[in-house]
């Protein structure tokens, strides 16, 4: 089976460790192994982050692609034990009402824990099975930051994640004494949503979390653009974050909606928007709006302002231009 092309980061894959680390987790769940709870649980209102509220089931959909495909693909990263995808199904099936021509709906929620997937499939069973025959709801292992089988490759519409982006940005904080600008993680991970999303009807990646700025995401050159979203979490009453962790409720949540770049070829382009800068010269390129340094700076001489100083506004411009920037 063909693959995608492999990163050189296996230093910072998802090792044996950690996948046993997230099935431990979700076992002592099911035992009814939390600090505050005494009895077993099955977990139905656990959710990361923020919970399944229309309001924000709304939002999240008001940012799906809009298709003349008969069907929609959607995929999520790191489910967990997450009822998102099926409460986006739920949602989407009950707004289509009585029309004739029903949209064919495929979600497929995937995480590297073979225990929670069992888990949710255990959980769900009853609902996909009354499922109409135009869409289906199905829990799968996928490892996002390694290499993708050919199968899945371009594509989704969507891309779901809440928890994952956040989860590896956590753990390199904890683990990388270095200096690098972005985590080592988030270029596999990016480059791989990027091969996930299809072409050509401007696919979304959609991060749901609470951090309020996401360098790596906003400077990957995969992206067209980044919108943020914030949401007061006072709307949402008791919904957010897991159960148990109520004291650490933050005052927003934030919704990330990424536009899939068509022109990025991942195994050939630089991933970030900031890296490969240090050597500008007149026929450096912005490959957003497609403006050489040259153009950007006119008729002005290099000389006027300095060498530093027009180097670090164009490369400034490079990582924020949205593709339609007039300098």
């Amino acid at each position: 089976m063909m693959m995608a092309s492999k990163e050189k980061v296996s230093s910072a894959k998802q090792n044996d460790k950690t996948i046993d680390f997230w099935d431990t987790f979700y076992k002592d769940l099911n035992a009814g192994v939390n600090a505050n709870e005494e009895q077993p649980s099955n977990n139905n209102d656990l959710e990361w982050i923020v919970s399944d509220k229309p309001v924000v089931l709304d939002k999240i959909l008001s940012f799906f692609p809009i298709t003349r495909q008969p069907s929609m693909h959607i995929l999520e990263i790191g489910c967990g034990v997450s009822q998102l995808s099926r409460s986006l199904l739920e949602r989407m099936i009950r707004q289509q009402g009585d029309e004739k021509a029903h949209h064919a709906y495929e979600f497929v929620s995937t995480d590297v824990s073979l225990v929670c997937l069992q888990h949710n499939r255990d959980r769900d069973a009853a609902y996909i099975a009354s499922l109409p025959d135009t869409s289906t709801l199905s829990y799968t292992e996928l490892n996002v930051v390694k290499e993708l089988p050919a199968c899945q490759m371009h594509k989704y519409d969507a891309i779901l994640d809440k928890g994952t982006c956040d989860t590896f940005l956590f753990r390199s904080k904890r683990t990388q004494k270095g200096s690098a600008a972005h985590a080592p993680l988030l270029k596999p991970l990016l480059n791989n949503v990027h091969r996930l999303l299809r072409s050509g009807c401007k696919a979304k990646y959609i991060i749901i979390s609470p951090r309020s700025k996401l360098k790596s995401v906003r400077d990957f050159n995969g992206f067209v653009s980044v919108n943020r979203t914030k949401m007061s979490t006072d709307l949402l009453g008791d919904a957010v974050l897991v159960k148990g962790n109520a004291a650490h409720k933050p005052a927003h949540v934030f919704i990330y909606e990424c536009t899939r770049n068509d022109s990025y070829q991942p195994d050939k382009d630089e991933p970030f928007a900031d890296e490969g800068l240090s050597a500008i010269n007149d026929d450096t390129i912005c490959k957003k709006c497609q403006k050489t340094f040259k153009e950007f700076r006119g008729n002005v001489d290099i000389q006027d302002q300095g060498v530093i100083q027009w180097t670090r506004r164009f490369r400034n411009h490079i990582i924020h231009c949205t593709g339609t920037c007039n300098n």
